[in-house]
């Protein structure tokens, strides 16, 4: 059994969960990244330490899920943190989103979330340090032109966040949302055109995109042990976009 926290998190590979990895290795922490589509970012994270263990797992997936589980626990004995950050997204207006579409996008932004909650709840709420947390966007909360499955399957992470949060306190388990904002090096930032960037940059007070280590700042606090007062809550991390 390690002597730090041991942490899962999901779509760790890249973008703000590489970040958040990142972070809790530097810290001194074990993890286990999960990706499912991402075998570039697997293979480049340059982290060799037998702190991290990289996993492919779908999180729509029950029983990919309760694997996952079964493998961090053999791997470092125990289970502290979960950091649900595994997202897709599939973009088209409404009228014009097909079901595939739709169903696949809740299948691992919305259900994934639940489906890994529920097979690491018991090891974490037998952590004297348990926490979960989850990512959410700024999409959930404000809705976005063009990404209807991807906005509805945030905004039900709000929901899902805070039904834990109550489930589990009596275990002094912490559940709580980060909603970040445009964020480089993500999403539809990552290959996006100067000018779109640009035009997205305009719409945000502090007039630039996020990046993914100040999103992995305020996962990591809400990790801490200081924060174990805090639990339901949303911390968001958009610039002043969502105000």
């Amino acid at each position: 059994m390690t002597n730090g926290p041991v942490a899962i998190v999901t779509g760790g590979t890249r973008g703000i969960g590489r970040a958040v990895c990142e972070r809790l290795l530097a810290d001194g922490w074990s993890v286990m990244a999960t990706y499912l589509s991402d075998d570039k970012g697997a293979a480049r994270f340059t982290e060799t330490s037998d702190r991290l263990a990289v996993r492919r797992s779908d999180v729509g997936v029950s029983s990919d899920c309760r694997e996952t589980v079964e493998a961090v626990l053999e791997c470092f004995g125990q289970l502290d943190h979960l950091v649900s950050a595994a997202a897709i997204s599939r973009d088209a207006p409404a009228l014009n989103l097909v079901d595939e579409d739709w169903d696949a996008v809740l299948a691992t932004n919305l259900t994934g979330a639940f489906r890994i909650a529920r097979a690491a709840m018991a090891s974490i709420t037998a952590s004297p340090r348990g926490r979960i947390v989850t990512l959410s966007s700024v999409a959930g909360s404000m809705g976005n032109a063009g990404q209807v499955a991807y906005a509805s399957a945030k905004a039900g992470l709000i929901g899902l966040t805070r039904t834990l949060a109550r489930e589990l306190a009596s275990s002094g388990t912490t559940v709580n949302l980060v909603v970040p904002g445009p964020t480089a090096e993500t999403g539809m930032t990552a290959e996006a055109s100067p000018a779109f960037v640009q035009a997205i940059e305009r719409k945000i007070p502090l007039g630039r995109l996020g990046r993914p280590e100040e999103v992995a700042h305020a996962v990591r606090w809400l990790l801490d042990d200081l924060s174990s007062f805090v639990t339901g809550s949303t911390v968001t991390v958009d610039g002043g976009l969502s105000m």
